[in-house]
């Protein structure tokens, strides 16, 4: 029973954490995500309906992982995250999502 508790406390501990990424707040009069925002936790509060990230898909991170950003919409409303006409997330109140460039579109990883 002990070796299985410290097993599971060994596995907690090594969950990544929300609070170890960077945290960005996005202003309310402001619609872009930029590209220096890469790798960061992204926190939409009272975010206009559009929600832009930068119109070529940024290049992997210094570390050389994928670019990437994770999006909450704190709300109050719907929020719409797009990037030219060819990606299109839209995000209740509540609702988050990593969004990743690879090579030249954007996806959500899952």
């Amino acid at each position: 029973m002990k070796s299985l508790l410290l097993i599971l406390v060994l596995v907690i501990i090594q969950l990544p954490r929300r609070d170890s990424e960077p945290v960005v707040v996005l202003p309310s009069n402001r619609a872009n995500i930029t590209a220096d925002y890469g790798g960061k936790y992204v926190q939409l509060k009272n975010a206009g309906s559009q929600v832009f990230l930068p119109k070529i898909p940024p290049r992997a991170l210094p570390s050389g992982v994928r670019w990437y950003v994770d999006v909450v919409n704190f709300g109050p409303n719907e929020v719409t995250i797009q990037a030219s006409d060819k990606f299109e997330v839209r995000l209740q109140p509540k609702d988050s999502v990593r969004i990743v460039a690879a090579d030249s579109i954007y996806e959500i990883a899952h």
